[in-house]
């Protein structure tokens, strides 16, 4: 074990069944237990430790391992460790116990606790009436939320909502919904914003308080009508940012290179990043879409992928490139045992929040870039728009509920625009042409090679770079000087 002698049980601790006078059934689960870490992609130091964590609980409690209390009987381990061992194997043991636990639910599910929304800590200044209002206001709002986003969205919800409101009850009581008025929105927009708050932020802000006061509204409740017609700040508008493709690129030979790794470990998660990044890259589904992934929503025969209940609880179907389809094979062969359903797991658990984001992190920071996940979402819409798709096909593939937001995508390759100006205006031009008037002077060969430039300046796809290549070599042969031209 790598000399770490201080991850063995001790030989001597008399409140130990010994192994070979355990239930059978336990032999069988601990060595289950093992293979299931083994098959997550755990190395032999952690196998003996985790291991070891494990003989000490099953043979400490002394029972069948179906009929442990996750909480009281690993309770018990947790003092067990405190008394009789070091504090470094306490800290190894109580990883082991975590895995534990973990099989466990995965062996003998039982429903985890709901985590509780701690409403007292948004509410606790607030008049009664408003604080009964909230809290049925986003009971109401639950209602259109995934189950698993239900406790994230509600403390979003909460923490967007009240900042306002916990501002104005301490500057002004509020005795009804009537004594919100525009007035007291622009004396706090005045100070979040001499705080540096952007208009962003705070546009987000008056969204949730504008839903908030329509509910009540809808509800019969006296409201400051004016406060219903504020409106937000100015913001410019936002282009979405993709991914150069050479940076793509950069990204996949990293990718690529784990995928191909004679270290198992490595190798999985390289199969597994790459599963999931061309799910984004080719298909453009969102990160949470990707976590979200069932096996029965794969049909790789299809090929496609069925999106359930996503944002704004639409349902959607999503074609899938053959390069894609290859890479989850590769993956699904690897993907081991876990204890749902979910495509992607990483040590026999879906992906976490953050799994995707830090991956890419760990990618780019080898080729120099850097990247996060909804990038390849915008890049997956670029490329499509750039190869000619239909913009309702591409607003389809990316589940955009109103048009203007895939349009937003197609200002993202302005190299294309050009092109397409210039050759619509030579068609325009000769109807508009009047007698008399002589025609426009064509343009000189440096001109066209500052067009070019321009176009190559744009997102363009292979082929597209290769007829841009060839025209640029064109301009220059026809402006060379004849005694230079060959």
């Amino acid at each position: 074990m790598s000399g770490r002698s201080t991850s063995r049980i001790r030989l001597s601790d008399a409140a130990l069944t010994p192994f070979g006078q355990w239930f059978p059934a336990n032999r069988g689960f601990y060595d289950n237990f093992r293979a299931w870490l083994q098959a997550g992609g755990y190395g032999p130091s952690a196998l003996n430790i985790y291991g070891a964590a494990a003989r000490l609980a099953l043979g400490l409690l002394d029972k069948p391992y179906w009929q442990i209390d996750l909480e009281s009987d690993i309770a018990r381990v947790e003092a067990h460790l405190q008394v009789h061992y070091t504090p470094s194997t306490q800290v190894d043991y109580h990883k082991g116990l975590l895995k534990l636990v973990e099989y466990l639910h995965l062996r003998c599910p039982q429903a985890p606790p709901p985590k509780p929304i701690h409403w007292e800590y948004y509410l606790h200044t607030f008049p009664e009436w408003l604080a009964t209002a909230v809290r049925a206001y986003l009971r109401h709002c639950q209602r259109a939320w995934l189950p698993e986003t239900q406790h994230q969205a509600t403390k979003d919800a909460l923490s967007h909502l009240t900042l306002f409101l916990r501002w104005a009850v301490q500057q002004t009581p509020l005795t009804q919904a009537a004594d919100i008025t525009p007035a007291l929105w622009y004396d706090y927009v005045d100070a979040r914003l001499a705080a540096g708050i952007s208009p962003v932020t705070l546009n987000g802000e008056l969204s949730a308080l504008l839903a908030f006061l329509k509910d009540l509204a809808e509800q019969g409740c006296p409201l400051c009508a004016r406060a219903l017609q504020i409106l937000p700040l100015k913001q410019g508008p936002k282009l979405p940012r993709d991914v150069p493709l050479a940076q793509l690129r950069q990204l996949l030979v990293q990718i690529e290179t784990d995928a191909a790794s004679p270290h198992t470990g490595i190798r999985r998660m390289g199969l597994l990043d790459r599963a999931w990044f061309l799910l984004m890259l080719h298909s453009g589904l969102r990160i949470g879409e990707v976590r979200r992934l069932r096996r029965a929503d794969l049909d790789l025969q299809g090929p496609r992928v069925r999106i359930e209940q996503s944002k704004g609880l639409k349902d959607r179907l999503v074609p899938l490139s053959p390069t894609t389809v290859t890479a989850l094979r590769a993956y699904l062969d690897v993907r081991g045992p876990a204890n749902s359903e979910h495509v992607f797991i990483y040590r026999h658990q879906p992906l976490s929040d953050c799994y995707c984001s830090e991956r890419l992190l760990t990618y780019g920071a080898r080729c120099g870039t850097r990247v996060t996940p909804h990038q390849l979402r915008h890049s997956c819409a670029t490329l499509l728009l750039n190869a000619g798709a239909p913009i309702l096909t591409v607003q389809t593939v990316l589940g955009h509920k109103h048009i203007d937001t895939t349009l937003g995508y197609a200002r993202l390759y302005d190299g294309t625009v050009a092109a397409d100006y210039y050759r619509a205006m030579s068609e325009i031009e000769p109807h508009l042409a009047l007698a008399g008037v002589p025609e426009a002077v064509p343009p000189t060969g440096g001109q066209l090679l500052a067009l070019v430039e321009a176009l190559r300046d744009g997102t363009l796809n292979a082929q597209q770079q290769e007829t841009v290549h060839a025209l640029r070599a064109a301009i220059l042969r026809l402006t060379e000087p004849p005694d230079q031209a060959t």
